[in-house]
Formats: C-alpha cells, structure tokens, sequence
C-alpha cells in the first residue's frame, strides 16, 4: 500500500512539475511574471490531491463531477497512469523496498540541504558579509545586507533594494521556499521536481522586480543596482537571494516589459483555472481508478466442481464433457456496487447456447440452466467471493 501511495505522489509531482515548466513562460507573456509565479501552486496541489484516498468523501464527489476542461482530462489519464504502475509495483513484492529506498534518499536530501544552510549561517557569523541583499529564514525573516551596503549602492538604488526585500517579506515567499524545499526533499528522485525548483526561484524574482517595479517605477536605477550586486552560486534552502542561477540579462531584460491591468488578471485567471483542472485531473484519477479486485468463482455442473480466480474485468473458462458434446461457460466479473456481476456466455460444442448477466451479492451463491434442444439440458451452481 505504501509504494501505491509514493508511486502516485511521485509521478504526480513529474506530471505537474512538466505541465508548469512548460506553460510558465507563455503565461507570463501574457499576463506578466507574478502569473507564472502563481502557477507553481498546481505543483503542490496536484501532488497533494494525488494522496486523497479513493473512497474519500472528497473522491466520492469528485467522480460524480465531469470536469469540462481538456486540460484536467489529459492531466487525469497522467496521474491516472501512476496508480496502475503503483499497483504492479506493490503485487510484485516491492512494497517495503521502495518505501526503505525512498525515504533514505529523503533524509539524505534533508540532511544536504540543512548542512548548506547550517554552513551559510555559521559563515555569516565568522565573517564579513560581502555578497548581495538577502532575506534568511523561514518563519522568521532576517533581512542580511553587505557590509559595503551604504558604499555599494547609492541612495535611490538603496530604496529599490530594500523595497525587493520587503515584497519577500510581505508576499511570505520565504515559507514558499520552505515548502519547495520539502517538496524537493520527499520526491528526490524525480529530476523535473529540481529544474522545477531552479524556475520557480527565477520567477519568484522576475515577480518580485515586477511588484517594485510597478510600486516605485525606475527601471534604470533598478537594473544599475542588480549588476553592482554580488550574486550567490546557488540558492540557499531558506532564503531569498539574488543568484547566479537567476539569468541577470534575462531579468534586466524583464524589466522593460510590462503588461496592462487587464492582461494581469485575465493570466491570473488563467493561472487559478490551471490550478483548479491540475488539481481535479489528480483526484479524478484517484475517484475512477479503483484497485482491481479478485474473485474466486466455484462452481458445480455435472460430475465436475471447478473453481477459478478472476481479477475484475477479465475473462475466464470452464468446461464440462467432451468433443462433441463438451459445454463451455466463459465468465466475466465486475463489482456492480455490493455486488458482483457476471456476465456468462454458454456453448454447447460449437454453438453459443444462451448468454446473461448474473447479480450476485459477494459472497452468494447461484445458479442457471440452459437447454440446446431435448435431452441436452446443462446446469450450473455457482458460489463468488472476493479474494482478499
């Protein structure tokens, strides 16, 4: 059960972190970069909804609603797909070895990730400060600037800078990097989950210089303290930062864009519908992909007693007598709420005799008779459980 879960959660996070880094820079083309950056929610959400169980009042719900959009069609056979691997993966034994094997790379990954953030703070305490602006934290934000502050930057680019750090602060961007990080850590394994983590750290920053930019205007002045701004190698785990892995030309660049009021909210809509169809596609999958079921059919005809296990929606066959006279039933099972449905088809040498449908409660017994002309009558007696 527990490799079913994974499996799902991390094939939720592939197919999210995909569809985000593919409409990402679309979207902000259409309604700017703070669009893009919304975006990034259907990451969480849709891995989130992944987990819901099956017979959850939720997915109950969920499987009674056609959701109109293609979108959340095409994202339900994705995540669709990861509950039918999860279940080959789990009858194949590999339950317990997948969870051991995951959740070492997990706390291997926490376990990097906290060092370089340990490492960073014990460098600051040891030395001087000579890299860019950052905000540090996570609940607690703790605004760290250069020792050359005041020297570096003059005083309107000070304002500018101050006010970047501020919209961080305000936009609680230090939790989202909290959360990237975790999310990070739970689906290590999967290498679209860090590229993923890498735009949404560069959105997070053409956003940001979007709001101050519309806040203070003075575009010039903000691209001139940007390139006097020594930029990190690579981003801390709970920080905002300027880095290098941010394109610098990129978000100069982004700076002489700009979008109207109207575009900005119609991409936020935009942003919010994909959000809405990632995260219904996911628990879609999760409401219309029940786990097969097993039955085991007895039956009793003639002077013979067969039984026969038949997963749910698979065919089987029994047959009775020989040559000429030989009579086939093929069976088909199928959960019908309670119930069990069989569908039964029955020849008599080469000729199909009779076929109906057959509702039993689980656990019932049955019976039929069919008749291929004077003295050729064929009863059955059956008995149906499911297999545990």
């Amino acid at each position: 059960m527990a490799s079913e879960w994974l499996l799902r959660f991390l094939l939720a996070s592939a197919a999210s972190s995909a569809l985000v880094l593919l409409l990402r820079q679309p979207l902000r083309r259409l309604g700017g970069a703070g669009c893009a950056y919304l975006l990034w929610a259907c990451v969480p959400a849709s891995m989130l909804a992944s987990l819901a169980p099956r017979d959850s009042v939720i997915g109950q719900a969920i499987a009674e609603v056609t959701v109109p959009a293609s979108a959340a069609a095409a994202l339900a056979g994705a995540f669709g797909a990861a509950s039918g691997t999860a279940a080959g993966w789990r009858t194949a034994g590999w339950d317990g070895a997948l969870a051991v094997a995951w959740l070492a790379g997990a706390l291997a990954m926490l376990t990097w990730m906290s060092w370089r953030q340990w490492a960073f703070q014990r460098t600051l305490r040891r030395e001087r400060w000579r890299g860019g602006p950052l905000l540090l934290g996570a609940w607690h934000a703790r605004l760290v600037l250069p020792d050359d502050f005041r020297q570096r930057y003059d005083k309107a680019e000070r304002r500018l800078v101050l006010a970047h750090e501020r919209v961080h602060a305000e936009r609680g961007d230090l939790v989202a990097n909290a959360a990237c990080t975790l999310l990070q850590c739970l689906a290590w394994c999967n290498p679209l989950i860090h590229i993923a983590a890498a735009r949404f750290r560069l959105d997070q920053e053409l956003s940001c210089d979007e709001a101050v930019l519309r806040r203070h205007g003075q575009a010039g002045t903000y691209a001139n303290a940007m390139l006097k701004t020594q930029l990190a190698a690579q981003g801390l785990p709970l920080a905002c930062q300027w880095q290098a892995v941010h394109p610098l030309k990129e978000r100069i660049m982004h700076l002489k864009s700009s979008v109207s009021p109207a575009r900005r909210l119609g991409g936020k809509l935009a942003a919010i519908l994909l959000l809405s169809a990632s995260s219904l596609g996911a628990l879609s999958a999760q409401a219309d992909t029940p786990a097969a079921k097993t039955y085991k059919i007895h039956f009793t005809m003639d002077n013979a007693a067969p039984r026969i296990l038949l997963q749910a929606g698979e065919t089987g066959t029994v047959t009775s007598g020989t040559g000429a006279d030989a009579w086939s039933t093929r069976v088909v099972a199928a959960p019908d709420g309670k119930d069990v449905q069989l569908k039964i088809h029955v020849r008599h040498g080469d000729k199909e005799v009779d076929h109906f449908t057959l509702i039993l409660p689980e656990g019932g017994h049955g019976k039929f008779a069919v008749s291929d002309g004077p003295g050729k009558d064929f009863e059955v007696a059956l008995h149906v459980t499911e297999q545990k």
